[in-house]
Order: structure tokens, then C-alpha cells, then sequence
């Protein structure tokens, strides 16, 4: 129980670690975004014809089907503009609407996939960059709780390979979001309190 309780510990610190460094990097991407609007992202096209449907004119004759459609093509033209697309007559069909929809929806799926790989390409450089400032290495911090056969494997690496894989790891373990850190620091101590339940219970029973 004892090396039970001291690996939970030693993860406990390495998480708590992890969720600290991803604030950081998560601070420094959240500022990068300011200016640079790219990075903010951009509203789908599909959801914006969603939302607006609350607010859409209701009622069967023509003005007010006049100021729906209206109304869609306002927004949907704010959107088409936000990725650089063409925007919208208001005297465009609904078979031309939904055809644009779809065709900037495409668009707009592969710029957020962009938008995304480069924010966390950024979080995975910025996370290396802090673990090498605040000398976090994954590696050295595991070390204690690694099995045999890892050992085995890490006595036959440089101190500086070692040191730079620590590094990378901690680079790429704050890229995963401080909120991914921080659920895992509660799952940890539910294990925690659970293994403590455990002990009490051995204890009571062997006493």
C-alpha cells in the first residue's frame, strides 16, 4: 500500500504540474489570439441559419416570409464574409441559399481544422518552451513510478536524451488543456480516497 500511495502521490504532484503549465500556454494562446483574428475562429454557416430560427418572423403570409428570408440571408451573408465567401443576394432561392450553405459549410470545416492543428502546434511549442524554462521533465518526474522494464529501457539513454524526451513529453502533456488536467486530478483523487477506504478497512479487520 505504501508504493501504492507514493506513486498516487507522485502522480498527483505531475498532474498538478501538467495543469499549471497548460494554463500558462493556454494564457499565452488565448493573448497570440488578439491579434490575430484568424485564430479566434469563425461561427459555421450551418449553425447560424439554426440560431436565428428563435427569432425569425413568424405568421403565413408573404411579408412575413419576405422578412425570414431576410433575415436568414442577413446572417448567413456576416458568416459567408467572416471566411471570405461571396456574399448572398437577397433575392437568392432557397435552392441557391442551401447550396451556399453547403458549399461554405465544406469551407468552413477545413479552416477550423487548420484553425485548430495550428493552435495546438502552437500549445505543443509553447508547452516545450515553458517545461525547458521551469525545468519540467516528464521523464525525471515518472521516473520513480516507472516499472522495470522502463527502467531498463531509460538506462539506455543519455541524461541529455532523457532530458530532452522529458521535455517534448511535457510539451505535448500541456498541449492536451488545463481542463483535461484538471479532471484527471479528480479522478485521481477519487483513487485516492477510495484506496484510503480500503486501507481503513484492512486495518478495522485485521485489528
Amino acid at each position: 500500500m505504501d508504493a501504492f500511495g507514493n506513486a498516487l502521490g507522485a502522480l498527483g504532484v505531475y498532474f498538478a504540474l501538467m495543469a499549471v503549465l497548460s494554463v500558462a500556454v493556454e494564457a499565452v494562446v488565448g493573448w497570440l489570439k488578439i491579434p490575430i483574428p484568424w485564430l479566434q475562429g469563425k461561427p459555421s454557416p450551418s449553425d447560424v441559419i439554426n440560431e436565428v430560427q428563435d427569432w425569425l418572423p413568424t405568421g403565413s403570409d408573404e411579408e412575413a416570409r419576405q422578412q425570414a428570408m431576410l433575415a436568414r440571408i442577413t446572417a448567413l451573408n456576416k458568416t459567408l464574409e467572416a471566411i471570405g465567401e461571396v456574399r448572398l443576394s437577397y433575392r437568392a432561392t432557397p435552392a441557391k441559399i442551401a447550396e451556399t450553405v453547403g458549399m461554405a459549410t465544406t469551407k468552413y470545416v477545413k479552416l477550423e481544422r487548420n484553425r485548430r492543428a495550428v493552435i495546438r502546434a502552437m500549445a505543443i511549442t509553447l508547452g516545450i518552451a515553458f517545461a525547458a524554462l521551469f525545468r519540467i521533465d516528464t521523464v525525471a518526474l515518472l521516473a520513480p513510478i516507472a516499472g522495470s522494464v522502463v527502467d531498463d529501457w531509460l538506462t539506455r539513454l543519455s541524461d541529455d536524451t532523457l532530458y530532452l524526451i522529458g521535455l517534448l513529453l511535457s510539451g505535448f502533456a500541456a498541449s492536451a488543456g488545463s481542463s483535461f488536467w484538471h479532471d484527471q486530478s479528480a479522478r485521481l483523487r477519487s483513487v485516492k480516497t477510495a484506496s484510503e477506504a480500503v486501507s481503513a478497512m484492512v486495518k478495522q479487520s485485521g485489528s
